[in-house]
């Protein structure tokens, strides 16, 4: 039969909630397991997790994957990102964890922010840029965290971060991990 010839059905508020728990996997206990595997598997079916730094019990990113794995540690991110190198960290609608099967729906939008000229980046020093992209290539995955040794700057923004790897880790963010343009950028900033 045709659509056409179908008449809509009704969706009571029952009905559309249980859709919404079951797409969310909220209406089982431990949908995807247990453990640092789990943390992918989530990510993975949901798209993406938003990065939200309010924390009142705990950051919003960390509470919605325990709500998905009971036994979920924030380690567990930790090496799905860094060790297992199963999702990365990227511009979505806000930053979010996303599943690093999907970053080739994410290279567009690298090369054009690698095109691109932000006056946010108009800071970066070509060495900035050199250093952070020896470190990525050497330790992997960062956080403004993990550069320590920095010589600490005045603010020029009041979010700005006073370590001058700050934003250069972040044009290398923007621009994707390819090391060919990285290098590029480096050179041409």
């Amino acid at each position: 039969m045709s659509r056409k010839g179908r008449k809509p059905s009704a969706l009571t508020k029952s009905r559309a909630r249980r859709i919404w728990l079951r797409a969310q996997r909220l209406d089982e206990s431990a949908p995807f397991g247990d453990g640092p595997e789990a943390t992918r598997a989530a990510v993975e079916h949901l798209g993406y997790v938003q990065i939200d730094t309010i924390n009142v019990i705990e950051r919003c990113h960390h509470q919605i994957l325990y709500t998905r794995i009971p036994g979920y540690q924030r380690d567990h991110l930790r090496q799905a990102q860094t060790i297992d190198k199963t999702v990365f960290e990227y511009w979505t609608h806000a930053l979010s964890y996303v599943p690093t099967r999907d970053m080739r729906f994410y290279i567009g939008a690298m090369r054009e922010h690698g095109q691109s000229r932000s006056t946010w980046f108009t800071a970066v020093r070509k060495e900035d840029l050199r250093r952070v992209l020896a470190l990525i290539r050497k330790q992997g995955a960062l956080t403004i965290r993990d550069i320590d040794d920095d010589v600490l700057v005045e603010k020029d923004h009041a979010w700005a971060s006073r370590k001058p790897s700050k934003r250069a880790l972040q044009l290398a963010f923007y621009r994707g991990g390819d090391r060919q343009s990285a290098d590029w950028h480096a050179e041409n900033l």
